[in-house]
């Protein structure tokens, strides 16, 4: 018997697209994560693991058959885009497939997804959850503004929400959406000056008094137009690519579960349905498959909640330990991954994943010019090496550090740099911060002692200034809602 109550996701959309997130001081980028499918030897590997498992599970049994048919609709295909949808859904069915079991009976499920699977899609959750248990096709305008650049088909601007449930005993509390005021000033035109406020008439009669005060709003439907997307100066935006509102989750979340559930998005990204999940007090669990999505988590959970990694909550495949970096490092297909984490331990944000210049994390700064009277933006950056460092490689830092203009280079390392890469430190020359002269060139280290305590690093890194953050979010105060969510 699972133990989840309600799952929701937001899972890749075989939308084609490698999804970047970008930097704030340079606007370069980061792969977040890859949307593109290619049927390949892990493809086939994947649906043979299926069939085998069809043989043990009648829920694995009825994906195998899906996919079979699928493979008929998709002509068999190898290559072109038949061949990718093919091959994503052979990653999305064993995945459907865990979240039935994990759920509990009386949990649900909300697939996010669009129209370029979303058909497909219904067909697995159909093959998996039962037909009988599809209660809706939920339908998120997410676009408000005039949408172009389409030539030869109509605009998108809706996402699809699948709602499945597990079995009949599902919880379910329909919400309320607050009524149109254009309606509200034509019908709740009376009011008696008793306090009670504004009211209309109703009944069979007509002599009822309905109060505006106890109206619950409107029944929401299954079109959801009322959230809007998370456009490029809503204080909300963390900048992770396919970030979607809170306030969508939020009411998911209040719709299909109580106070206390687990909730649980297996694609988490930047961590919207566990913020939503702690603001709606409950349980969460989220897993993602990179590195990048943790930061934002963190820093979302800590600036609304106060949380604390390893305090209040666990964070399990994050390095904790040395023994942990080592494994991270050791796996090549993870090395960026390490790469990654490392610099956002600096304070700085991931370069691209190629083509990046010779750095790997970079940051903006600003100084103050007693000359000007100015602040002025000044840029650090970082150079990662996972292997014993040599002149050679520190050489062709420095270089990169004068290149680009940087103020500072950090030079982050596992083992130990030699006396002579210490000696370039000097050659690199100081900054002058408020009469303090720093170094140009820095050295990290990575220890046990850092694990041990990880303000230790800022005696090891010596910098004037604390590096610029994205925008803080706002906090949350429990018991507080958005007001989208208030159920009747």
């Amino acid at each position: 018997m699972g133990g989840v109550d309600i799952i929701c996701t937001d899972p890749p959309f075989n939308s084609g697209r490698d999804y970047n997130t970008f930097l704030s001081e340079s606007q370069s980028q980061r792969t977040a994560f890859v949307d593109t499918w290619t049927w390949d030897d892990a493809v086939q590997e994947a649906r043979r693991e299926v069939a085998s498992l069809a043989r043990e599970s009648d829920t694995y049994a009825a994906l195998n058959d899906a996919l079979y048919g699928y493979d008929y609709v998709l002509q068999k295909a190898t290559s072109g885009p038949p061949s990718a949808t093919r091959a994503y859904l052979a990653f999305m069915g064993p995945r459907l497939v865990e979240c039935h079991r994990v759920l509990h009976p009386t949990g649900s499920m909300y697939l996010h997804c669009d129209s370029t699977a979303s058909h497909y899609l219904k067909g697995l959750m159909d093959a998996i959850f039962g037909s009988a248990n599809f209660k809706n096709e939920i339908i998120w305008k997410r676009y408000r503004g005039k949408r172009s650049g389409a030539k030869t088909k109509f605009p998108a601007v809706t996402d699809t929400l699948l709602f499945y449930v597990k079995s009949k005993d599902a919880e379910f509390a329909l919400p309320f959406t607050p009524l149109d005021p254009d309606y509200v000033k034509r019908v709740y035109r009376h009011d008696d000056g008793d306090g009670k406020g504004p009211y209309r008439f109703g009944g069979r009669i007509r002599d009822r008094k309905y109060y505006l005060a106890n109206s619950r709003g409107v029944p929401t439907t299954n079109l959801w137009d009322d959230v809007p997307e998370l456009n490029g100066t809503n204080p909300e935006r963390l900048g992770y690519p396919t970030q979607k509102p809170r306030a969508l989750y939020e009411r998911i979340i209040a719709a299909s579960s109580k106070p206390g559930d687990i909730v649980l998005d297996p694609f988490c990204g930047c961590g919207t349905t566990i913020d939503a999940a702690e603001t709606l007090n409950r349980q969460w669990i989220g897993i993602d498959i990179t590195l990048l999505a943790l930061d934002p988590m963190q820093k979302r959970l800590r600036e609304r909640h106060g949380l604390e990694p390893s305090v209040d909550y666990e964070i399990a495949g994050y390095p904790t330990n040395m023994q942990e970096v080592t494994l991270l490092v050791r796996d090549q297909k993870k090395y960026h991954d390490f790469a990654n984490w490392a610099v956002t331990r600096a304070g700085l944000e991931p370069t691209a994943n190629v083509g990046d210049g010779g750095f790997d994390g970079s940051g903006t700064v600003k100084i103050w010019n007693p000359r000007s009277q100015k602040s002025r933006n000044t840029r650090v950056i970082a150079e990662v090496k996972s292997g014993k460092p040599n002149v050679s490689m520190l050489r062709a830092f420095c270089h990169t550090i004068r290149e680009t203009k940087a103020q500072v280079g950090i030079f982050i390392t596992l083992e130990p740099v030699s006396g002579g890469m210490k000696a370039m430190q000097e050659d690199m020359g100081t900054f002058q911060h408020n009469g303090v002269s720093y170094p140009r060139l820095q050295f990290w280290q990575i220890d046990e002692g850092y694990f041990a305590n990880p303000e230790s690093l800022n005696e090891t890194i010596r910098l004037p200034w604390r590096i610029e953050s994205r925008h803080k979010s706002e906090r949350h105060f429990k018991d507080e809602q958005t007001e989208l969510m208030l159920k009747g």
